[in-house]
């Protein structure tokens, strides 16, 4: 099931005050110019895949104040180009006090969509106190890949079957894999009208699963499908449904046969006596 959304927020993480009077303390660092990649969590939920930008600016004679802006930018698997994408907190300037001697801001992104990867393009003004900008500068931060590591259910391509002592019923096999970068939690396999809970499955393990259901007629097709409730979010979803030729022989021919039989021509008794 795929639950994917942008929750972010911004944090101011340092002001740095400008040195003032005459002590004998040394005046506080100033940062430097730079757009860094602080974070990038990756993991199979949304909740656990997370970025964290920082953008930093030393103050500049002749401003007052400092401002930035970050634009979170996104390249999904397969693409060439990165495009610009809407998330809250992004977009719009974010400004100092006046007379500090840098300005430092935390950007924070959590719930990212995979497979795909994410930076940020920082943008920097300094203005003076009448808000004219004496200065502009741009930085763009490393990426964060974020690669897929859902679980991923295939089902295998062939159904087996044996007739069950039940009258009207049949044992079926179909066998299920879990081809996706972490473990699947529990899910049902359905074949036919018959259904069957299945435990968790590991990364790239494999586990053939018996499923009790009515018998179906050799020649027609068995409609299998796995996790049809979508209790486990999978890097594909699309593919959990199969329609498998059924495994029991076709006994038609054989009742067709009978039918057809002609039947035996037999003399009556009394017409034999009278020989």
């Amino acid at each position: 099931m795929h639950r994917l959304m942008f929750i972010v927020s911004s944090a101011l993480a340092a002001a740095l005050m400008a040195a003032s009077g005459a002590t004998a303390q040394a005046p506080p660092q100033r940062p430097s110019l730079g757009a860094e990649l602080e974070t990038c969590e990756r993991g199979p939920l949304a909740a656990d895949r997370v970025t964290e930008f920082v953008g930093s600016m030393p103050a500049r004679a002749g401003a007052s104040r400092m401002r930035m802006r970050f634009n979170l930018e996104r390249r999904r698997k397969g693409e060439r180009d990165w495009r610009r994408i809407a998330a809250t907190g992004f977009g719009a300037w974010e400004r100092s006090l006046p007379d500090r001697a840098g300005f430092i801001f935390h950007k924070r992104v959590v719930g990212l969509q995979v497979p795909a990867s994410y930076r940020a393009v920082v943008r920097f003004a300094w203005e003076r106190a009448d808000g004219t900008v004496v200065h502009r500068a741009r930085r763009t931060s490393e990426s964060c890949r974020q690669p897929d590591l859902r679980p991923d259910l295939v089902p295998g391509t062939t159904l087996t079957g044996v007739p069950s002592p039940q009258v009207g019923l049949a044992l079926y096999t179909l066998t299920v894999r879990n081809a996706g970068r972490s473990a699947a939690g529990p899910f049902a396999v359905r074949i036919g009208n018959g259904r069957v809970e299945v435990g968790p499955l590991a990364a790239g393990e494999q586990r053939s699963v018996l499923v009790l259901a009515p018998l179906c007629i050799g020649g027609s097709f068995v409609n299998a499908r796995i996790d049809e409730e979508r209790r486990v979010e999978e890097s594909h979803e699309d593919g959990n449904g199969l329609r498998l030729a059924c495994p029991l022989p076709d006994a038609r021919p054989a009742l067709r046969q009978r039918s057809h039989r002609r039947p035996i021509h037999q003399t009556p008794l009394d017409t034999l006596d009278g020989l």
